[in-house]
């Protein structure tokens, strides 16, 4: 039996963490979280998941900030990051893809789309 993908999922705030890793489960996914960049870090370096779904606007560290040390490991460096945020201006997006981002997505977000977005990052055709 083949595992399931593992995702990480890095946000502040409670509802959206618990939604996110719902609709994960939900996708197939097996889900890991934490509440801040710095648990997200070590996290992703201990777990190596599949994807990280990555909010931008974390207490400790910002999440592009976050992505770059994530970026920075090896066996991370090509790990698909959606990044998802209350924030919409262009130039966020903009950082967003510059890191390399398998998607961006705005909150409050429709499950539908994160579980697509998901899949598709898990589960390349």
């Amino acid at each position: 039996m083949t595992p399931r993908p593992r995702v990480l999922i890095v946000d502040d705030e409670p509802d959206y963490l618990a939604i996110a890793a719902r609709i994960a489960a939900k996708a197939g996914c097996s889900v890991v979280t934490a509440a801040t960049a710095g648990k997200g870090l070590e996290l992703a370096a201990k777990e190596k998941p599949s994807m990280i779904l990555l909010d931008v606007g974390l207490p400790d560290l910002s999440g592009f900030e976050t992505a770059r040390r994530i970026r920075k490991l090896p066996a991370l460096a090509l790990t698909p990051i959606i990044f998802f945020t209350v924030r919409s201006e262009l130039d966020m997006v903009a950082e967003g893809l510059k890191l390399g981002a398998a998607g961006y997505v705005l909150k409050p977000f429709d499950p539908d789309e994160l579980q697509r977005r998901i899949k598709a990052a898990v589960f390349p055709a």
